[in-house]
């Protein structure tokens, strides 16, 4: 076990490692245990699996948590308009695309107004050089008030149903409404006498239907836009050994934003390196296989990766409800 900032870090057969992950075997596979340890807050990793095999597993823990509409609405429905991600036979959907060296800050698939709670990782190929995943397990009695997440809001008074809809084309995900426009908002759209803007507002706990608590997530438009995150993740990696360096020590360097992001730019910092260690409990390093599949509550756990060199290739898949 290794330690960074005071935060446990475990490798796959480490010692301690099997109270945050739970290794199967395709050919052993029991469903009420995985969603057992699911329900735990525990990593369920499952080796040697097809692939229809794997969608078939997240499909029937979809409905045992009751999150079919969200499941078939992600993948049926908004990975088709997505720019970074195609669609995978409905039931997947490819991981976004990244230039070599680098790297993805911890985050939690899906933001503060599309709340996501089952996540999952199917591995094609993995690079030869880099590609461990980092799974961080968030400190649910730690200080967040810090943290902003960067959401979409409808502004404007007494507006008719047909300019909200107007306003909305595009920006579907815009679920807040506010009468008055605020210091820091970045207007994304305007029409007649209303505007989508962004705007930065705190996190609040929410109830996860896997195990029923209130929990803290560091959804994608919290941790993007966040120095502190892509500046952790970089020092956690140099920590570790396992950076691939080229372009310097500079974390700015191998920051990696989506080109579609509307949580861009990198513009806030909630902390320094241990003010952002303080928010986790626990991180699990593991190099995923070809054929495995990595399942967990997407509220409890954030995912990063490690970054890998230029003429590399890493495929995986991701399933999401």
């Amino acid at each position: 076990m290794d330690n960074f900032f005071g935060v446990p870090v475990f490798k796959e057969n480490s010692e301690g490692s099997q109270q945050f992950l739970e290794v199967f075997h395709s050919n052993e596979l029991d469903t009420q245990k995985i969603a057992s340890a699911i329900e735990e807050n525990k990593l369920v990793l499952i080796r040697s699996m097809s692939f229809d095999k794997a969608s078939k597993l997240f499909s029937t823990l979809v409905d045992r948590y009751e999150l079919r509409m969200s499941y078939d609405i992600q993948m049926q429905f908004v990975a088709h308009m997505m720019e970074g991600r195609e669609a995978i036979d409905d039931v997947a959907v490819t991981v976004n695309k990244r230039e070599p060296f680098e790297i993805i800050q911890p985050h939690a698939e899906g933001d503060s107004t599309s709340p996501l709670d089952l996540f999952g990782l199917y591995c094609t190929q993995n690079s030869n050089t880099g590609g461990e995943n980092i799974l961080s397990l968030i400190n649910q009695s730690a200080d967040h008030s810090a943290l902003r997440a960067k959401e979409k809001v409808v502004v404007g008074d007494n507006l008719s149903e047909d300019t909200i809809n107007k306003l909305k084309m595009g920006h579907l995900d815009a679920n807040t409404f506010s009468t008055n426009s605020q210091d820091g908002d970045v207007v994304l759209k305007e029409y007649l006498n209303g505007k989508v803007v962004v705007r930065a507002n705190s996190i609040e706990p929410a109830k996860s239907p896997i195990t029923g608590e209130n929990l803290y997530t560091h959804w994608d438009n919290v941790t993007v836009h966040d120095d502190a995150f892509h500046r952790y993740q970089f020092e956690l990696l140099r920590h570790l050994k396992i950076l691939n360096e080229e372009k310097g020590l500079n974390y700015k360097d191998y920051i990696h934003m989506e080109p579609d992001s509307d949580w861009g730019p990198v513009d806030t910092d909630s902390g320094d390196l241990q003010q952002t260690a303080n928010l986790y409990s626990a991180h699990v390093l593991y190099k995923m296989n070809a054929n495995d599949i990595l399942i967990f509550n997407n509220r409890v756990w954030t995912h990063s990766v490690n970054n890998w060199p230029r003429n590399d290739k890493r495929e995986l898949s991701a399933m999401y409800a």
